[in-house]
């Protein structure tokens, strides 16, 4: 028998005093209780969690995001404080890879450059103190304490954990999906009347109807959230990385189960009724949402495009080039291809949707926030550490390697 956490518990009480509640709420609890919700009692990420995000899989994703920081800081004409403020840090290790790559670059833009770690529970790692300039700065906090910021915000794989209200089309009609508990005190579902209003304003808003028993998720949180953002940039960026689509592939019949999925351990698929608080549930983002809050408060979109083209556009296809004369053994040489080549997988990371919106700055596309093309030739690929995915040794069911040739064809093995 699986046990029983504390969130599970929390989660059964509410249901036994309100006869129902809405999966929002479930999945509020599921991830955030305060004694063992997902991402306040485990550590989903790595090797060792159930996930891993760019960052832990080639430092070279911190460094290229450093790289489109510095051509930002020039574009708003070199200010001498430059912050960036990264909004759901986790173990904050692209904080770390963005100031490191950064002390390599230009002397004037790391004086001016400010890294703030925005987290609500992770705690700053062990040897950092919040007066350290080369080091970033964390900022436990579950809103946006800041104001007047000049520079990016930026978030990875955060959006995904916004709690979603599920819904479905029943013969015409709108439904929410709400969870309870049956007759043997199982957890099942049941379709309601919709607990707000925005549910439908925004499905309203789409453009095309859905058919009958089309399911599907709508985020509340990205409005309040945007608007904080809003409130807090004085001018500067909104960076956004992210699993999705706009609305209309968002909501197409492809996807007609809609896109709430879990993870546990690498390997996705379960119920979401079970490990209540020991694994991840997530969704789609709807970046049609995230470009029209945002405009309707002064973000204006600059680029949405995917992680493989931004970070070709960094140079990462030079970064690869010049591993073949890094001095490292061939060992090395070829786990280092391979994660950089894992940052730019279409059906992976590669295919993960990239939104970069402005406030203030004047500018209209995202060629104007690109560095000059000759810093961009000549950067130095940082290598492979510990603190990174063992990929090469095929331990992950949606990412093991066979590697012919190093500079061959790479392609995933047989399963």
């Amino acid at each position: 028998m699986m046990e029983v956490t504390a969130a599970e518990r929390a989660i059964r009480r509410r249901i036994r005093q309100h006869g129902s509640i809405t999966f929002a709420e479930f999945m509020q609890i599921a991830l955030y209780h305060p004694v063992d919700g997902y991402y306040t009692s485990e550590k989903p990420f790595g090797a060792a969690g159930d996930y891993y995000t760019s960052p832990a899989v080639h430092p070279a994703f911190g460094a290229l995001l450093a790289v489109q920081l510095y051509g930002m800081w020039r574009c708003l004409g070199n200010p001498s404080e430059f912050a960036v403020v990264e909004m759901g840090a986790g173990n904050g290790m692209l904080a770390d890879q963005v100031c490191e790559y950064t002390a390599r670059m230009s002397g004037e833009f790391a004086r001016a450059l400010t890294y703030v770690c925005l987290d609500r529970y992770a705690p700053a790692p062990a040897g950092q103190t919040v007066t350290d300039a080369a080091r970033p700065q964390w900022l436990r906090s579950d809103g946006l304490p800041l104001r007047d910021i000049v520079g990016c915000f930026i978030s990875n794989e955060f959006v995904d954990a916004f709690p979603v209200h599920r819904f479905q089309i029943s013969e015409g009609e709108l439904l929410e999906v709400h969870v309870t508990l049956d007759a043997r005190e199982e957890f099942t579902e049941a379709l309601n009347e919709p607990s707000t209003p925005f549910l439908a304003e925004r499905l309203d808003s789409l453009g095309f109807v859905l058919p009958d028993g089309h399911r599907g998720e709508v985020s509340l949180q990205v409005k309040p959230w945007l608007n904080e953002v809003a409130r807090a940039l004085a001018k500067g960026f909104v960076l956004t990385i992210d699993y999705g689509y706009e609305a209309v592939e968002l909501y197409s019949a492809r996807r007609r189960f809609g896109t709430l999925q879990t993870y546990y351990r690498h390997t996705e698929g379960s119920s979401p009724y079970r490990r209540i608080g020991k694994q991840d549930l997530t969704a789609h983002v709807d970046f049609s949402l995230l470009q029209a809050v945002g405009h309707s408060l002064g973000l204006n979109p600059v680029a949405y495009t995917t992680q493989a083209e931004l970070l070709g556009n960094l140079g990462i296809r030079d970064m690869m080039e010049q591993m073949r004369s890094v001095n490292v053994s061939q060992h090395e040489r070829s786990a280092n291809i391979v994660g950089l080549r894992e940052l730019l997988k279409p059906e992976g990371l590669g295919g993960f949707k990239v939104l970069i919106q402005e406030k203030a700055t004047g500018v209209s596309g995202a060629e104007d926030t690109l560095p000059p093309s000759d810093l961009r030739q000549h950067l130095k690929t940082p290598l492979l550490s510990s603190r990174h995915m063992p990929l090469m040794e095929g331990r992950y069911p949606h990412t093991s390697w066979e590697a012919p040739s190093l500079w061959g064809e790479w392609r995933p093995a047989a399963r």
